[in-house]
């Protein structure tokens, strides 16, 4: 519609200058609503035409998509261009100023950014001028208020706002046009070369727009040619301008007039009444104001029964205001305040049932709602401060519990420290009552640890008594007293049930009859070597070696005496006797004879009486290492040897008790090993004798 009534006539001229390379653009579009033009010129190398060509055809485009002659439109224009050109700028970077015009074909507005100029012509005359985003245009702006005239012409092209760099942007108000007004953008090359006069004169003899740039471009190429830059000229000849009803909008004005005076005499009583509505409602937020500030006041003591009483009387006035936002916001802060009053006194009553822990969740929570208002900065450190009592209250309350858990786990020692550091806080905090209940179990836990200690004193003394029936019972062991050994183990059994040590006294229990089966089983080997010393004497006696037969008899004496066999010890005797008399009756050269004769018989045979030898040590306790009590020491041992001996030993007995007969026998062969390096074969003996009845045991386990 706009378009249709109203006639712009468009020309341009752009010359590239000495150098062949123009670096300048020019577009338009036409649109029903609206005009739109662009002139820009590049400052990148080649020429600049890729950037001047970028940035005219992404402002129009811009405006296209949403034209409007708002100055916020047409920077949001030449934003679009200056992002256009920094996202291209891959290889160089690209710059260009730029001038974008907008008409809706009544008036025209411009953005500028950079040196591109606009004249807008009208009665032989510029009615309008734009300004660049130059050090010229800076510095004449001074020189013209000083009153000296322009600037220096050389800094035209020095630009401190560009598409491409800074991007600022000036955009002017709206011009109205009228008809057989002209408008003229140009670039820098050209109006630094044809001053403003120049301008003038060429518009007074118009005859028509062609005619106009074309004595324009006749200034542009006048003087000298050595160096003449690019440059574009685009000109819009407005021959009709779309002219508004303005008798629609005068009648307008007058209705809006008449509809203003009718709203201000209504404006007025209801100005009235508004007022008198106001200072009611500013009466009640005085009212409620005074209720809320008591209520804050009692909070920060911690009153909050009185508090909530405050609050809940503000609430009740809040009401009475009308209903809007600041009525909904202050019922929200009073029924925060409800409940952190309600909150509050929760929690005092759980610290006061010791019920710390939910003490400190109720604190917790009425704190975070308080931190949220100022008013309520007394009310978190008064809740602060009762953290910090129920913290401390907690870790009482710890240290009790903790202290009756290792008072009756049994130890006291822990227990006492940790109650007396429950006193120490209990002093603090002053809490008699408390501290009453822990100075009573710091007695208590002190008579226990007394008991505990005197019968610690008579544990160690009995441990002192066993330790010595221990020595004698190994003693024993090693010296083959096996009843007095079982005498001692059976009164270390005792003791250890008298102590409560049922483990031990379990274990105790086991070497006793590992004892007892030991002693069984040397019984039997002791029966078997009498009967061999009795086969064997038989023998010698049949061959009339009645010394031989002798010394096996009295063999079998001692094993009898072991063995506690009085019968066979009484005949035995007897037998021994009989010997001796035959032995005495016979003459002297006989007795002489028969001792060579057996001296002679015995000599090469090393091997038997190794084998009687052992079968004497076997059948029992000689003179020298036998008998209870008697200590199994011996001389060329020293303290480390023995110390082997008894850790051996020791191993020797417990193994046999959980019945690993394997490693007994390999205690028992170490045992012998030490016998033997120390020169106490007889004992060696012996030793073999246990380690035969231990493998017959641990062939019947099998």
């Amino acid at each position: 519609m706009r378009k249709l009534n109203s006639q712009f006539i468009t020309t341009f001229v752009s010359e590239a200058g000495l150098d062949g390379q123009n670096g300048t653009y020019y577009g338009f579009v036409e649109m029903d609503g609206y005009y739109c033009m662009a002139v820009a010129e590049g400052y990148d190398g080649d020429g600049g035409l890729e950037s001047a060509k970028l940035a005219v055809d992404t402002a129009i485009e811009a405006f296209v998509q949403k034209p409007s002659m708002k100055a916020g439109r047409i920077r949001a224009c030449l934003k679009k261009a200056h992002r256009c050109l920094k996202e291209h700028s891959v290889r160089i970077r690209l710059k260009a100023g730029i001038l974008l015009m907008v008409s809706d074909y009544t008036r025209f507005r411009y953005g500028v950014c950079g040196n591109v100029m606009l004249y807008a012509f009208r009665n032989a005359g510029i009615y309008h001028q734009s300004t660049t985003h130059t050090v010229y245009q800076v510095m004449a702006d001074r020189q013209t208020m000083s009153g000296e005239g322009v600037g220096p012409k050389e800094e035209t092209a020095n630009l401190y706002h560009y598409l491409g760099g800074s991007g600022g942007i000036t955009v002017s108000g709206k011009i109205r046009l009228q008809d057989g007004d002209m408008v003229l953008a140009v670039t820098e090359g050209f109006w630094n070369r044809v001053n403003r006069v120049e301008l003038l004169d060429a518009y007074e003899s118009i005859q028509s727009v062609e005619e106009f740039l074309g004595d324009l471009q006749e200034l542009y190429l006048r003087g000298s040619m050595d160096s003449i830059p690019c440059c574009c000229l685009a000109a819009i000849e407005i021959k009709k301008a779309y002219k508004e009803n303005t008798a629609l909008k005068k009648k307008i004005w007058i209705w809006c007039l008449v509809i203003l005076l009718i709203l201000a005499i209504g404006g007025t009583a209801i100005a009235f009444f508004i007022r008198a509505k106001r200072r009611r409602q500013n009466e009640i937020r005085s009212t409620t104001s005074i209720y809320e500030d008591t209520g804050d006041q009692y909070m920060a003591g911690l009153n909050s029964l009185l508090a909530k009483q405050e609050y809940e009387k503000a609430a009740e006035e809040n009401k009475k205001l009308d209903k809007n936002e600041e009525r909904l916001a202050k019922e929200r802060l009073l029924s925060d305040k409800i409940n952190i009053s309600v909150m509050t006194d929760q929690a005092g009553k759980s610290y006061a049932a010791k019920n710390f822990t939910q003490a400190r969740d109720e604190y917790k929570n009425a704190l975070e709602m308080a931190e949220k208002y100022e008013e309520l900065v007394p009310l978190t450190q008064a809740i602060g401060q009762k953290m910090k009592l129920v913290s401390t209250g907690m870790e009482i309350a710890n240290y009790m519990e903790s202290a009756a858990l290792k008072e009756a786990a049994g130890d006291m020692e822990t227990a006492g420290i940790l109650y007396k550091r429950a006193e120490a806080m209990l002093r603090i905090v002053d809490d008699a009552e408390r501290l009453k209940e822990v100075q009573l179990a710091l007695l208590r836990v002190k008579e226990q640890a007394d008991e505990e200690a005197r019968q610690e004193r008579a544990k160690a003394r009995d441990e002192v008594i066993i330790d010595a029936d221990k020595t004698e019972a190994l003693n024993a062991v090693l010296a083959g007293d096996f009843e007095a050994a079982l005498e001692q183990y059976t009164k270390i059994r005792d003791s250890y049930i008298a102590m409560e040590e049922n483990e031990k006294a379990e274990e105790t229990t086991q070497i006793i009859l590992s004892l007892q089966k030991q002693a069984r089983e040397i019984a039997e080997l002791t029966s078997e070597t009498i009967d061999s010393d009795k086969s064997a004497a038989m023998d010698a006696l049949v061959a009339g070696d009645t010394e031989t037969a002798l010394m096996l008899y009295e063999n079998m004496l001692e094993a009898y005496l072991e063995l506690g066999d009085e019968a066979g010890a009484e005949e035995t005797k007897a037998m021994i006797e009989s010997l001796q008399k035959q032995m005495e009756a016979a003459p002297a050269e006989e007795k002489q004879e028969a001792l060579e004769e057996t001296k002679q018989a015995k000599e090469p045979e090393a091997p038997k009486e190794a084998e009687d030898g052992k079968n004497a040590v076997g059948s029992g306790k000689s003179s020298a290492d036998s008998g209870p009590g008697v200590q199994p020491r011996w001389t060329g041992v020293d303290g480390d040897g023995q110390a082997l001996l008894d850790q051996y030993l020791e191993e020797a007995l417990y193994a046999t008790a959980r019945q690993d007969f394997e490693a007994a026998i390999k205690a028992y062969q170490e045992i012998e090993k030490l016998y033997v390096q120390y020169g106490n074969s007889d004992t060696a003996i012996k030793t073999d004798v246990m380690i035969e009845g231990l493998k017959r045991l641990m062939e019947e386990s099998q």
